[in-house]
């Protein structure tokens, strides 16, 4: 392999963050990115790919003509393709206020991430701001007018917090997995493994304990209505796969399970345990669940789709409700449990945890208005499960469906 840092642009810190980048889509983990892969890499740090630029990269990054980009390949690619100075942040600013990633920014869009992120802006601040970023003034904001507008950016003061959050995520989820003994939570230790389960109504005995050990469920998807025969299941934030194997035990061998998972550790730890509780009917994928439409995700296959404790820990909600929507087969079922906000207030959160599901919760009215927004039908909150991860935010379940 060639060497990587020739070019003395990049910091240590820079390739760990390019790192973390292409392991999250080297999807089957073999250290290269196939064609797809790169797509979806580039896509996730702020660029579209045409297909006559995907074959000039691999024209001049593959000089081994191996058909697929190795690490020491693809940064050096990125080091000659992409401005690593503050353009290279607004993208990254862009891509988190475009939340259904549709290329431009509502208001409705830059609203809901300020509330998100806890940055106070008034109404009236807020429209001015986005009328003089929107110089053609069609409501909506593209990229170039946001690159033109270093007032718009500059006066919201968003920084890659989100983005650091994401690398803590990542870091924290692939400790649960390979190393499970020694907790979960980043400030206040959280409840997991097998005693959690148990508490949260899984009938414990019914599964090896290792598949247990590293589950952190803030509440029990099979509680929320049932799972029946023959019937396909996917799980968006599957862990470990604990569910999975829970739902894969209802199916039977004639239904099909599918977890989704952006951890590659996580991902890992539910194959094996898939593998140890000897059910083949389930699939793991490697990919985000929060992209709206993934490639790799399949569409209109589900029954059912579950999620537990997962769409709380990105910023791009309504991207995430909307690929729920897209897995399910018209009629299906969406049972959804994650941590929420008490009440409306939205100032506490300041100091919280995205990783330790806190400063990612909403409150329960806005996940039913997304979840609507969406297309979702017969959206219910029905209740809560007593999972805390701080005194302000707890896990509450909630039931969709999509139309006929």
């Amino acid at each position: 392999m060639k060497p990587i840092y020739h070019s003395g642009q990049l910091t240590q810190e820079q390739l760990d963050e390019f790192k973390e980048v292409f392991d999250l889509f080297d999807a089957d983990s073999n250290g290269s990115l196939t064609r797809e892969e790169l797509v979806s890499t580039m896509g996730s740090l702020g660029m579209s790919l045409t297909d006559e630029e995907l074959e000039a990269i691999f024209i001049k990054a593959d000089p081994d003509l191996s058909g697929t980009l190795e690490f020491p390949e693809f940064v050096e690619w990125v080091v000659n393709k992409v401005n690593l100075t503050s353009q290279d942040d607004l993208r990254e600013i862009f891509s988190l206020i475009d939340l259904d990633g549709n290329g431009s920014i509502s208001v409705d869009e830059l609203r809901q991430l300020l509330d998100s992120l806890k940055i106070n802006l008034g109404e009236d601040e807020l429209t001015i701001l986005f009328e003089k970023a929107d110089r053609d003034n069609n409501g909506k904001i593209d990229y170039n007018e946001f690159l033109e507008s270093g007032e718009f950016w500059g006066q919201i003061k968003l920084t890659l917090g989100v983005t650091r959050s994401f690398k803590e995520i990542l870091k924290q989820y692939t400790q649960l997995a390979q190393n499970p003994q020694t907790g979960f939570g980043t400030i206040n230790p959280l409840p997991y493994g097998k005693e959690n389960a148990a508490k949260m109504g899984y009938d414990v005995s019914q599964l090896p304990d290792v598949v247990w050990e590293s589950s952190c469920m803030c509440g029990n998807s099979f509680s929320l209505g049932p799972i029946n025969k023959d019937e396909t299941v996917i799980d968006l934030g599957c862990g470990a796969g604990a569910d999975l194997c829970v739902a894969a035990s209802l199916v039977g061998e004639t239904g099909k399970v599918i977890g989704v998972d952006m951890t590659a550790a996580m991902v890992k730890k539910a194959r094996e345990n898939a593998e140890l509780c000897n059910l083949n009917n389930i699939e793991v994928i490697k990919a985000p669940f929060d992209m709206a439409q993934h490639e790799d995700i399949p569409e209109s296959v589900a029954d059912v789709v579950i999620s537990n404790g997962t769409f709380n820990l990105s910023p791009r909600k309504k991207c995430a409700f909307v690929q729920a929507y897209n897995c399910l087969k018209p009629g299906g079922r969406f049972y959804l449990v994650d941590v929420v906000r008490e009440g409306n207030s939205e100032s506490e959160t300041e100091e919280g945890s995205w990783c330790d599901c806190v400063a990612g919760a909403i409150p329960v009215f806005k996940v039913l208005e997304v979840m609507e927004s969406v297309g979702f039908v017969e959206c219910e909150h029905l209740g809560y499960t007593g999972y805390r991860t701080s005194d302000y935010t707890v896990a509450a379940t909630f039931r969709a469906k999509k139309a006929e």
